[in-house]
């Protein structure tokens, strides 16, 4: 591979091909309705619409003549789920030659193509009443939180150095870790309603029904956070943890309004008892009111992508969920779903598609890519879900260190509070109700 290809030769315009996360408004009574004429149709146009550009290789196209498939030109340090990299172009220093700049473009680049890449797909057994086969259109937000899971995943089970071409963690990669299938890890996510599938899109949509996602209609971070926390409070995602020897908790950070709270004693509850389970935390965050966030915010979610306990985050710009992986200098990295690829079957191949798009690609390399994306983080939506990963109580209680120093640094917009324990409620009961002649009722 061409690992040079991720340089720019031409400075261009590096926008985003990306739009933004809707939210849906829906409850359990809407899922159990089939879709009308007209959400059909704009669904079937959206559908028609990702499989021209897939045929044609329209997005890859748009994104090389655009720039965002070529890195920013700047020497800053790169960061990818909170592993660093120094800067791919040759910087100011004389001692510096082009084998060292090649031989750091090609780290960084089989980092790049281990990353779980999750699309849109078709071709999968229909969603219930609305008879959908495909989540073209409406089902990125879906995608990405996906795509944060599964690279969380993988550096559960195959450590944070394992790479598709071989390179094994040192550390973790011993021992029964070491033995996890990478098809293993791929099939919890596989389009089916089967259980085993447990974080599949049909598992999703149905689990999360309560909470309002609709099939064929978008869904914000938060609300897929909630739906990500029951399936694995459940012990959906659980039974596929165990399955392959190695469970893993998860702890949603989430407040009904204002600032999220993260309290170290419910971290530590989370990953029960000893022995430490590793920790998967969400914090779902609004940061702002306009259609980009407050610009005050852009340094610290800069920070957190920089943080080694980071998997990334659930973002985007309006309309159209991203999953961002990495940041450079003001710039972030990130992996879009926004294309089309056939479901695929156990067996490998793929359903419900062209022979042209299935045939000759293996079930897992469809789970990867080799293509790169930036934007400016100014232009990410309000709407986001941070997620960090701690293997050990050390890393945690080193994330909640790095989150109160953040926080400590910008204590009017800090992104979270940080506490050790919840506040015990206040008893009111024993409290007068009588002030100054007046009684209270």
């Amino acid at each position: 591979m061409d690992w040079a290809r991720y340089l720019a030769t031409e400075r261009g315009d590096h926008g985003s091909s990306a739009s933004e996360v809707g939210t849906s408004q829906g409850g359990v009574g809407v899922v159990q309705r089939s879709l009308s004429l007209t959400e059909r149709t704009r669904l079937n146009l959206s559908h028609t619409w990702y499989s021209l550009v897939e045929t044609f290789g329209l997005q890859r196209l748009r994104a090389i003549v655009s720039g965002v498939s070529t890195l920013p030109e700047t020497v800053e340090p790169l960061f990818l789920l909170g592993e660093r990299y120094e800067s791919l172009r040759k910087g100011e220093s004389e001692t510096e030659d082009e084998e060292e700049v090649r031989q750091r473009t090609e780290r960084f680049a089989e980092d790049m193509a281990s990353r779980a890449w999750v699309t849109y797909r078709s071709g999968f057994s229909p969603l219930g009443p609305s008879l959908l086969t495909t989540d073209a259109g409406w089902g990125c937000t879906i995608r990405s939180g996906q795509m944060l899971l599964l690279n969380c995943l993988f550096v559960h089970f195959k450590g944070r150095r394992w790479r598709r071409s071989g390179a094994e963690d040192k550390v973790v990669g011993a021992g029964r870790l070491s033995k996890v299938k990478e098809t293993d890890v791929l099939s919890m996510f596989f389009d089916s309603p089967s259980p085993k599938h447990s974080l599949s899109i049909h598992n999703i949509v149905r689990e999360g029904a309560s909470f309002g996602i609709v099939p064929g209609h978008w869904v914000g971070p938060y609300v897929l956070c909630q739906t990500f926390n029951k399936i694995f409070n459940k012990g959906g995602n659980s039974r596929a943890a165990e399955f392959l020897e190695a469970p893993i908790a998860m702890h949603l950070v989430a407040e009904a309004g204002g600032i999220p709270t993260l309290y170290r004693s419910r971290g530590y509850e989370a990953a029960g008892p000893s022995p430490w389970k590793p920790l998967l935390t969400l914090i779902p965050v609004t940061l702002g009111v306009t259609p980009s966030i407050n610009p005050c915010y852009v340094p610290q979610i800069l920070t957190v992508l920089s943080m080694p306990q980071s998997v990334g985050i659930i973002g985007g710009k309006p309309g159209s969920s991203v999953y961002v992986i990495g940041r450079q200098s003001d710039r972030i990295l990130y992996l879009d779903p926004h294309t089309l690829k056939p479901c695929y079957s156990e067996g490998g191949k793929g359903q419900g598609t062209t022979d042209a798009q299935g045939e000759g690609e293996d079930i897992a390399d469809s789970y990867f890519c080799d293509a790169i994306h930036h934007m400016l983080c100014g232009k990410l939506d309000p709407s986001l879900a941070l997620g960090f990963y701690c293997r050990t109580k050390e890393d945690f209680n080193d994330l909640y260190g790095r989150l109160e120093a953040l926080a400590t640094k910008h204590p009017t917009t800090s992104l979270v509070s940080l506490a050790e324990e919840p506040q015990p409620e206040k008893d009111y009961n024993g409290l007068s109700t009588e002030i100054e002649g007046f009684q209270l009722y």
